[in-house]
């Protein structure tokens, strides 16, 4: 029997199928989708490997091919129709086979490789004196090992000595003064307990004289009240039997050797959110509206086409209600559901409305779980133990084996894309899963991103409209406040005189009122007023962002994290002042300016934890706060029945971005952000605080007007040829050799040229990237455009592998992304 194995390396000269035998007494074990260890490469490395295929027959001789070591899981992390899906992401994002493994199984899986070294056995104290006059270092490692006499983490020999010091362990281990073991770093997820219970096999009269005999012996009281304690509970856990009866383990072992008890370990699944109460709902009597979506996308359900549909619902008009009562259909029919979201700060409300809809049924995973956390709710979905999950773009890959339906909440959202390999979309691998299982995908947004809207234009997925909000309360109205005259009045502070008095009339009325900025941090920059020096990141080529509340200056790229200098840096003034604006600003002038006021801010750097998120939004959910001011995650999804105040303080801030989505984010940010105003009996206001007033994306996301948005943008798209008209193809070359980065991104270019003779590309750069330097590496970038995305990755792809084998230069790196999100 002949394994095809896929090795456990993400490099492009492994992504490929690598043949193992499999050996005669796992043939009844081997399938697809299970984990194991397989010997690698001339030295025969153990590593892991995943299984794609089996079969009795390959053209290699089989006497070439090694065996493999062993099975590491006792189920398949995968099956045939994750697999599949994982094959189509390889050729349709052209990335490794491994990478796309990877994604469709809990990250906590992959089997790391630690290495341990010691003195060898043979040298004992006496030879010491056999190593003076060696090298320095060498000399400490081995005294270090000698005092040690064990084997000792390699990483902890490198923290005390240096990652340098390697080349001197080589040496040592040589020459055989050293002996270094390899040992794999498998993690024990699952979560057992040890239950003790009476065998089966004893009736209740033996049972009860046995209990009598050992009342009667000396040293049998123990397991005499052992005993007593189970005839009146079916089982107790071992640990808690202990404590309550304070027994040793030799008297419960004694009980189970005389076959009088029995031990099971049992698996139990932790639900990181069993700390809350969720109050049971019921299904709310739909409009008109949402009745037309549900029936309209329960008979695509019937009949399994894999249909794909897009929802465009303005804010408030019910469509997580829609959503619910969706999936009691699909659960009815004994189908399950995913339901993604954008934010890990959308997860508690969700949660609690799908908890309280559909209780345990419901399954949760994001990144602020523990990696044990999420492999429970990964194999409690596995399992079949639950019908919902929810989750960031990850959760797509729920290993459902009855997935009918698919849902995406706030669909034009960007962390919908991954930024690293593979750089796939949710909303494609969406479709994907569903058109292969025959269920739905559900996208819907009150500002759909113009990619999905076009595809509904074209006939390529299906629009279902909700233009009325479910409570019949009325959108908000907008103003527009031009800060160009705000400053022309004199008025130089972060709110405008009527944003200060709306505020106040809000406080007067004990209405809560929501204040947005998208960005973080007390002051965007730090800068010296005499010379004009900006402070910037060591390993980046951004500026630093100062934090009041430990004074000192971060990298929001790479972390680095400074105390603010007392001198300019470059002239030695003492003129270091803060420039720009960020949330944590925003809340210090809230309480400067009105002082009575309850205060709670909402970003990366206040909602911290597994519970972070919920905390703050419980707070100001339960009234305990007037205001909340945060980023872009308290902008959509969040249903706040006394905001009637949102106030929007730089609307401009994604507006004259680098990049030719800046006008839609900004329209989908201001839209999203006003939605959270007036959603309850009381109607809202929103000021909308700009210095480019007359700009389009403002004017019609004052008027809530997508369409003419939509009708604007798509001309202009259309004009100057970029997506949903065109696919772009972005190459990324990065290196620490700034040199090497530039002189490569030109001698790339030259090769794209003069295989573009027919001119069917078009071609830009190579040109710094927006970012030219994160974490100590440059960067430079190339763009192609061409309407015919196959091609365009065909073209891509072998001008990149031509430029590689000309050159070969290893100093640079090249990434690419087909259809990004972000013009980086």
């Amino acid at each position: 029997m002949i394994a095809e194995v896929i090795i456990g390396i993400s490099h492009e000269s492994l992504d490929r199928v690598f043949h193992y035998i499999v050996p005669k007494h796992m043939e009844n074990e081997i399938e697809i989708g299970l984990r194991v260890m397989i010997p690698f490469g001339k030295g025969n490395k153990k590593i892991e490997g995943f299984i794609i295929g089996i079969s009795n027959t390959t053209d290699i001789d089989a006497h070439k091919l090694k065996e493999i070591y062993a099975i590491v899981d006792s189920f398949p992390l995968f099956d045939e129709h994750l697999l599949e899906l994982a094959k189509w992401m390889k050729e349709y994002y052209g990335c490794r086979m491994i990478d796309c493994l990877r994604c469709i199984m809990p990250s906590s899986m992959k089997i790391r490789s630690e290495y341990f070294v010691r003195i060898a056995p043979k040298i004992d104290n006496t030879d010491i004196e056999d190593f003076k006059g060696r090298n320095k270092v060498e000399e400490e490692i081995i005294l270090f090992l000698l005092n040690k006499q064990k084997y000792v983490l390699l990483e902890d020999v490198y923290d005390i000595f240096g990652k340098e010091s390697s080349k001197y362990i080589k040496k040592l281990i040589k020459e055989g003064i050293i002996v270094q073991q390899e040992k794999e770093d498998i993690k024990e997820l699952s979560y057992t307990i040890k239950y003790i219970s009476i065998n089966k096999d004893l009736d209740l009269d033996e049972l009860e004289d046995i209990i009598e005999l050992y009342q009667s012996k000396k040293n049998y009281h123990a397991q005499a009240r052992i005993l007593s304690l189970l005839m009146i509970n079916d089982w107790i856990p071992v640990n808690e039997l202990k404590k309550a009866l304070q027994v040793s383990n030799s008297s419960i072992q004694s009980l189970v050797n005389k076959n009088i008890v029995q031990i099971e370990e049992i698996e139990i699944h932790r639900d990181p959110y069993s700390h809350m109460d969720f109050k049971s709902t019921e299904s709310l009597l739909p409009t008109q509206e949402q009745k037309n979506v549900i029936q309209y996308i329960t008979a695509k359900l019937e009949h399994s086409v894999g249909a794909s549909v897009l929802i465009h619902g303005i804010t408030g008009s019910g469509k997580t209600e829609v959503y619910l009562q969706l999936i009691d259909e699909v659960i009815k029919r004994g189908g399950q559901s995913i339901v993604l979201v954008p934010e890990i700060s959308l997860t508690p409300q969700t949660v609690e409305r799908f908890k309280g809809r559909f209780g345990d049924q419901v399954a949760v995973t994001h990144s602020k779980l523990s990696l044990r956390e999420r492999y429970d709710q990964w194999k409690k979905a596995k399992e079949g133990k639950v019908s919902v999950m929810i989750g960031p773009r990850s959760a797509v890959f729920t290993p459902f084996s009855s997935l009918k339906l698919i849902i995406l909440d706030e669909e034009h959202e960007n962390t919908y894309k991954s930024e690293i390999s593979p750089k796939f979309h949710a909303r494609d691998v969406a479709r994907k899963r569903c058109e292969m299982a025959g269920g739905v995908c559900v996208t819907a947004s009150a500002t759909p991103s113009l990619d999905s809207y076009f595809e509904c234009e074209e006939g390529k997925a299906e629009l279902l409209t909700l233009t009325h909000r479910a409570n019949d309360s009325k959108l908000p109205s907008v103003e527009i406040i031009d800060m160009r005259k705000e400053l022309e009045l004199g008025n130089r502070s972060i709110f405008s005189t009527a944003l200060q008095e709306e505020i106040e009339k809000n406080l007067k009325n004990k209405e809560q009122i929501i204040l947005f900025l998208n960005r973080r941090g007390f002051s965007n920059f730090v800068s010296c007023r005499k010379c004009g020096y900006v402070l910037k990141c060591k390993n980046c080529s951004i500026s630093y962002t100062y934090h009041a509340y430990n004074h000192s200056i971060q990298c929001h790229y790479c972390g680095d994290k400074m105390k603010v200098p007392s001198v300019c840096p470059q002239c030695g003034s003492s003129h270091i002042r803060y420039f720009g604006v960020g949330t944590e600003r925003v809340e210090s002038e809230v309480k400067k300016h009105f002082p009575d006021a309850r205060v709670l801010r909402m970003d990366l750097d206040t909602a911290k934890g597994k519970y972070g998120y919920e905390k703050i939004l419980d707070q100001f959910k339960s009234h305990k706060a007037d205001i909340l001011i945060g980023t872009q995650m308290i902008a959509k999804g969040h249903d706040f029945p006394n905001v009637t105040l949102v106030g929007i303080l730089a609307a401009d801030l994604t507006l004259h971005l680098q990049d030719f989505r800046s006008a839609e984010r900004t329209f989908q940010l201001i839209t999203q952000v006003s939605g959270r105003a007036g959603r309850g009996e009381l109607p809202g206001r929103v000021l909308v605080q700009t210095y480019d007033p007359g700009h389009y994306s403002i004017e019609t996301a004052k008027e809530h007007d997508y369409l003419s948005f939509y009708q604007k943008e798509i001309e202009l798209r259309k004009q100057l040829n970029y997506p949903p008209f065109t696919h772009i193809f972005l190459i990324l070359i990065t290196g620490t050799n700034e040199k090497a980065v530039i002189s490569n991104a030109y001698k790339l270019m030259e090769i794209m040229k003069y295989l573009n003779k027919k001119k069917k590309f078009e071609l830009f750069g190579p040109v710094p990237a927006i970012l030219s330097k994160i974490k100590n590496k440059y960067r430079w970038r190339i763009i192609v455009k061409c309407e015919d995305r196959d091609l365009l990755m065909k073209y891509g792809f072998y001008c990149i592998n031509k430029f590689k084998s000309i050159l070969n230069n290893q100093e640079i790196q090249i990434q690419t992304d087909i259809d990004p999100l972000m013009m980086y």
